[in-house]
């Protein structure tokens, strides 16, 4: 009797160790298992980043300025000429001052984008000092609408234009000499990438053609405008 009683017992934990193996096995395998999956995610994930990165060089080699037109493949824009402008009397504390860059964009992306935010995307302005550069901001101002002649222009900055086709707009800078902007004749566009903040490639630099002073009208007289070349 006590023999059989013992073998039963030992077969009992025969039993429970071949139980305890074979579940350490199996937790062994799901592990091994999640760990691989991890693997392959993390794989996946540093080769989209390198493609990503592979593609982001591509571009910023084909987007460039020819002359002085900058070309990209989804769109390109034509400087024509930059302008310093004086609005008289636009505040309580006297003058406000400007540069107006004229330029043409034409899209060619499958969707339409307005030339202000194609430009902002891929171009900054900066200006040229005797030993460096300074970027100028390009925040909207209220004064906007005060640059007469620029005026259709400047809206047209803010409308979308469809794929294929080419429009007149303008870009303007005001000048805050409490951010550092300074009264310089010359001009740098830096290519740039918007999302990452890196810039790149060879800057186009403008010098300005001619100064212009408009007087900001009052609410019932017209705006007059002086041009200096």
């Amino acid at each position: 009797m006590k023999k059989r009683y013992i073998l039963g017992a030992v077969g009992l934990v025969l039993l429970g160790l071949g139980t305890s193996a074979c579940s350490s096995k199996a937790d062994n395998s799901n592990n091994e298992q999640t760990n691989s999956k991890k693997a392959d995610k993390l794989e996946k994930k540093l080769n989209k980043a390198d493609k990503d990165a592979k593609k982001q060089s591509t571009e910023q080699t084909n987007n460039k300025f020819v002359g002085n037109t900058f070309k990209t493949n989804k769109g390109t824009i034509k400087i024509e000429k930059l302008t310093k402008v004086t609005l008289k009397n636009a505040t309580s504390d006297g003058d406000v001052h400007y540069v107006v860059i004229d330029a043409s964009f034409t899209n060619k992306s499958k969707k339409g984008v307005t030339p202000e935010d194609f430009f902002m995307d891929n171009l900054k302005l900066e200006q040229k000092l005797e030993k460096s550069s300074h970027e100028v901001g390009g925040e909207r101002s209220q004064f906007e609408e005060d640059l007469t002649p620029w005026k259709d222009k400047i809206n047209a900055k803010l409308d979308k234009v469809d794929p294929g086709q080419t429009v007149q707009f303008a870009m303007s800078y005001q000048l805050d000499k409490d951010d550092g902007d300074k009264d310089v004749d010359t001009y740098l566009l830096q290519p740039w990438n918007s999302d990452t903040m890196d810039t790149y490639g060879k800057p186009l630099k403008l010098t300005a053609s001619s100064t212009q002073t408009i007087t900001k009208p009052n609410d019932d007289s017209d705006s007059d405008t002086d041009t200096d070349d």
